[in-house]
């Protein structure tokens, strides 16, 4: 596991794309925390590049391995992902045409090759209408999606049964951008997600402009295939931390607990155990030799505990400056840098949002 990050970061740079080793790793260890991630930040600074490029570095096949799906506006129930039951030939089911339904056959089939399902501009429309299948399916014992309720039916070349269970080997990636034809995330979407954040700094727009480039994560395919049995297993298996990393954790997330609860955005214990999860997870993707715990803790900070905070300068003055605390006594330089963007923005309209432009 310790060698995935440099080589998937490696292979990215042999193409011409721009990464950083923090933030390859912070996307691995989210995806085998749990298969669903969000990459938000700054429009055309490479979020929807850096999902394809690892879906198609993990994979054999990315035609049978990788769905790339258009939000759409006009999306308000589960028949753009799911598709229907057509009403007028009887025993037919009408399947989208994004492929996601030969996705999941294709994952069910190959349980232990990794498969991707990137939402591309996921808030176009409200998440919970067309997506709540799949979140509530993300957290049962039994993650089954309903389809129909007519048995098997035919659709061209699948056989589409009443439900379909949601492969544990389908990892979803959903993109965002922030502007006025987009809507915001519920607390129930982000609690069940890491959210990552996508800047470009003045050094890497620097370095882009000496030499511009345009990649192909076609030339990915497959160089990371011999990792994904070994990507999935780390999925699906626990992740436990020793004694003393999980007391300094716990200690951690309590010292956080009161101030963000005060405005309604405390974390429940689903998002405790996944943040203790990913902890373990960075460890090993970074190797114990390099591993630095302040580097977990700040993603897990800015990633599961921040992106909640949305609201005017009576509401959020108070918790914003309990965190740049926090960030400054740990040292934790992307919730610091996130938090002081936040308090400028509370100080020029009186109102700010983890989610921004």
């Amino acid at each position: 596991m310790d060698e995935l990050t440099q080589q998937l970061l490696e292979s990215t740079h042999q193409v011409g794309l721009s990464f950083s080793l923090n933030q390859i790793n912070r996307l691995l260890a989210a995806q085998a925390t749990k298969p669903f991630v969000i990459l938000t930040g700054l429009s055309g600074s490479g979020k929807t590049k850096l999902a394809e490029a690892m879906a198609y570095w993990f994979s054999e096949d990315p035609r049978s391995q990788v769905c790339m799906v258009a939000v759409g506006a006009d999306w308000t129930n589960n028949e753009p992902l799911l598709g229907y039951a057509d009403a007028i030939n009887e025993g037919r089911y009408c399947v989208p045409a994004s492929g996601i339904l030969q996705l999941l056959d294709h994952a069910q089939k190959t349980p232990k090759a990794p498969h991707f399902l990137i939402l591309d501009e996921m808030n176009l429309s409200h998440v919970e209408r067309y997506f709540a299948d799949f979140l509530s399916a993300m957290e049962s014992a039994e993650p089954k999606l309903a389809l129909h309720g007519q048995g098997t039916l035919k659709a061209d070349t699948l056989d589409v049964p009443a439900s379909l269970d949601l492969p544990r080997n389908v990892f979803i990636i959903g993109t965002v951008n922030v502007d006025e034809t987009t809507y915001m995330f519920s607390p129930k979407v982000l609690d069940r997600a890491n959210v990552i954040e996508f800047r470009v700094s003045v050094d890497q727009m620097s370095a882009f402009l000496a030499a511009p480039t345009s990649a192909s994560v076609n030339d990915l395919n497959g160089k990371g295939a011999h990792y994904a049995e070994a990507f999935v297993a780390r999925a699906q298996a626990e992740a436990s931390l020793d004694p003393a990393v999980a007391a300094q954790l716990q200690e951690n997330l309590v010292e956080l607990f009161e101030p963000l609860a005060e405005v309604g955005a405390e974390f429940g214990y689903r998002s405790a155990k996944e943040i203790a999860r990913f902890v373990a997870i960075h460890r090993e993707l970074s190797g114990d030799d390099k591993w630095n715990y302040k580097d977990a803790l700040d993603a897990q900070v800015m990633q599961k505990l921040m992106p909640k905070l949305h609201g005017s300068t009576r509401k959020l003055s108070g918790v914003l400056d309990a965190l740049d605390k926090f960030a400054d006594a740990h040292e934790l330089p992307l919730t610091q840098d996130k938090v002081k963007r936040m308090q400028k923005r509370l100080k020029d309209e009186g109102f700010t949002s983890f989610a921004e432009n």
